[in-house]
């Protein structure tokens, strides 16, 4: 009977030691309703130090209008617009242009009078080579180099689609390669090697 006992007991023991522990890892039951459901919903966002909200939505504003006007899937150069090396180098052996160099404190030189906004290198500047984006500057003239390369210019990016139509030999080019071939492989004899290796 004494075995009976301590064996109840021992069972008894063991099932309130597994129930604390197994309550350990249960998640408390909410005391109050209420406060679950109850929610509020804040209305916070970032504004700068010295600034209104009005005028960083404006700020904002602005900087979207400039990020959309760029293409940032373009390669090279994006703020000016240059022309093709070989029509700069034509143009440099006749003596119709020369090399731009940068110009040091250009802002303050015009500021001052000392130069004029198209002595600024249109690279330095964010323009056009032929002086287009600067008013009341004459303009210079685009030879027929420049007008095909203007014609002929790529979108800009990479075509990672393959959808762009690309250029290669015509059909029938590729035909006479083929029958090239052809005839080339019908002239040589065949010769016999060894395993044909040798």
């Amino acid at each position: 009977m004494k075995n009976f006992y301590s064996a109840v007991l021992c069972v008894l023991v063991s099932v309130v030691y597994t129930a604390t522990v197994v309550s350990a890892f249960v998640p408390p039951s909410p005391l109050n309703k209420c406060m679950l459901t109850t929610t509020t919903t804040l209305q916070m966002g970032y504004v700068p130090d010295g600034m209104t909200p009005e005028q960083w939505k404006k700020q904002k504003e602005q900087e979207q209008k400039q990020r959309s006007s760029k293409k940032f899937g373009a390669f090279g150069p994006q703020t000016f617009k240059s022309r093709s090396f070989q029509s700069f180098q034509k143009d440099l052996e006749k003596g119709k242009t020369s090399h731009l160099m940068p110009v040091f404190n250009a802002k303050e030189k015009i500021k001052k009078g000392q130069l004029r906004q198209e002595d600024i290198p249109y690279m330095q500047r964010g323009g056009s080579w032929d002086d287009s984006d600067v008013k009341g500057a004459r303009q210079k003239k685009w030879s027929s180099m420049d007008k095909s390369y203007m014609a002929n210019e790529k979108p800009a990016g990479v075509d990672w689609t393959g959808r762009n139509q690309r250029k290669g030999p015509s059909s029938s080019a590729a035909s006479k390669g083929k029958n090239n071939n052809q005839q080339k492989q019908q002239q040589e004899p065949k010769v016999k090697k060894l395993f044909g290796l040798f």
